[in-house]
């Protein structure tokens, strides 16, 4: 018998299971020396993370997502490694337990908000009216178009905002999967068009760029929309999935982590096909460049030994630097959220934007960039970066109505993915921005991120249809003349046909 299983987003954890797997958790890593107050912190975090993803209605919903992303990528998915391989949590970081006792009172803050909004979020989404049912393949033409070229029509005025809100491409692929997964009862999601646009994506958004989210992009977006469709998984294609994903984890990695410094040199683009196309090659010297790294005092890592991306799929440590930094009495003051806040408003209303480089200036801090070097974009979690500027208040007074604003406006605009297609471009940014978006991240999901959904969903419900059609004609069955037309029974009579061709 052939192993079959429809794809869905979760959207309940049961809270039975989640307290027996802390309490093995808390077993094991009392058994590997962990301190008593940092295991209890740990398995707390997951404990209230889990009944705060519970009360936002899962994965289904933006708000769900936050919460799934930001409690896996901080330090859950982190620490169950480091469990299973048999490391104390506490090791190689500077204040384990201060740390996690900082992300346990952020979670009772994010834990809150989730409940209040809850019972407070429309039921009724406010782009629930503007839904797409088909035409799928054209519309997913119309945007590769605009988000390829679109910059080229724009007035040179708002081509910076436009460029803000353009994520068409992968809106694109997330369409034309969609789409197909649909058609076909969840049996194939393979779109020759959603190909083509992933190719060119991972290739000049990621692997030219030399930038992990560029790389990773078409693939999550790929993914999601296939589930959200609701796919079925057999054996050959979950043994597809999986070497797929280990191979770009393996090879892709490297090769970003190692193209840093050629970003802007006039040949970037040789060098990158040389370490593509040279991948054994590439990762001996990433695994150089790491070990490296491991013997300098200002390497901030978790693990005993390097894991490629699973080091970058937890920001713990770097989160524990400035953590520690911050008790020193280095605190960046309450300067990072009001540059948030003005971030929000217009350029077109207050001159020249905040500038946002706190990630890369809180990683000079900590000693992890040297000084020269101003653009590399470090990021930090929303836990750490609230109690660098105010501490306790951070994590609490701060936390608290920032989040709830967040998930309040994500939640009534798209509602879940069940409702709307439009929830599935939240869960894409929240995939990235959700753990390592700091506190910048409530405000651009319910500016930028809110306004490109809602300009997503216009212009993909009435415009991009139209825009495909010109080079992917719709094709309409057309019954022949000869048929005739299946007679209906008249419905006020309640008789059946027999019935009334006996009364003839």
């Amino acid at each position: 018998m052939k192993f079959a299983m429809k794809v869905t987003l979760p959207t309940h954890v049961p809270m039975r299971y989640v307290f027996r797997v802390v309490a093995v958790l808390f077993a094991l890593q009392m058994l590997e020396g962990t301190s008593i107050y940092a295991s209890l912190a740990y398995c707390a975090f997951i404990v209230v993370m889990s009944d705060a993803f519970n009360a936002c209605g899962g994965l289904v919903y933006p708000s769900g997502a936050a919460i799934f992303f930001m409690g896996l990528l901080t330090m859950i998915l982190g620490g169950l490694v480091k469990t299973v391989l048999g490391e104390p949590l506490d090791s190689n970081v500077l204040a384990a337990q201060k740390t996690m006792m900082v992300y346990l009172v952020g979670a009772c803050s994010l834990w809150t908000a989730a409940r209040i909004n809850a019972r407070i979020r429309r039921k009724k989404p406010f782009l629930q009216s503007l839904q797409i049912h088909d035409r799928f393949q054209q519309a997913a033409m119309g945007a590769a178009l605009i988000g390829q070229f679109g910059g080229l029509l724009v007035p040179v005025a708002v081509l910076s905002t436009f460029n803000q809100v353009n994520n068409f491409l992968p809106l694109s692929i997330m369409l034309a999967v969609y789409g197909t997964t649909q058609k076909t009862d969840g049996w194939r999601s393979f779109s020759v068009l959603a190909f083509i646009i992933s190719v060119w994506l991972t290739l000049f958004w990621g692997i030219f760029s030399f930038s992990k989210q560029g790389m990773f992009t078409a693939s999550v977006a790929w993914a999601l929309a296939a589930t959200i469709a609701g796919y079925w998984m057999t054996t050959r294609r979950l043994v597809f999935v999986t070497v797929f994903a280990v191979s770009m984890a393996t090879f892709l990695t490297p090769l970003s982590q190692l193209g840093r410094v050629y970003k802007d040199d006039p040949d970037s683009q040789e060098k990158a096909l040389d370490m593509l196309f040279h991948p054994l090659r590439t990762r001996e010297e990433y695994q150089a460049l790491v070990a490296e790294q491991l013997q300098i005092s200002t390497a901030y890592h978790w693990f005993n030994e390097n894991y490629g991306l699973l080091d970058r799929l937890t920001v713990f440590p770097i989160d524990d630097a400035l953590i520690h930094l911050t008790d020193d009495g280095h605190s960046a003051t309450i300067l990072p959220i009001e540059s948030y806040v003005l971030n929000m408003i217009p350029r077109y209303f207050v001159g020249q934007k905040a500038e946002l480089h706190w990630g890369n200036r809180y990683a000079h801090e900590i000693g992890m960039l040297a000084d020269n070097d101003t653009t590399t974009g470090i990021s930090f979690s929303p836990f750490a970066d609230a109690y660098h500027c105010v501490q306790w208040w951070g994590v609490t007074l701060i936390m608290f109505p920032c989040y709830l604003a967040m998930f309040w406006v994500m939640d009534s605009l798209t509602g879940s993915t069940k409702q709307t297609f439009w929830a599935a471009i939240y869960l894409l940014f929240l995939a990235h921005g959700a753990a390592e978006g700091m506190m910048n991240a409530p405000f651009i999901a319910v500016s930028v991120v809110a306004f490109s959904v809602v300009l997503a969903a216009f212009v993909t419900t009435h415009i991009l249809p139209m825009i495909g059609a010109l080079l992917i004609p719709v094709r309409r069955t057309i019954l022949p003349l000869s048929v005739d037309p299946v007679p209906r029974p008249a419905p006020s009579l309640g008789l059946s046909p027999r019935t009334i061709e006996e009364k003839i």
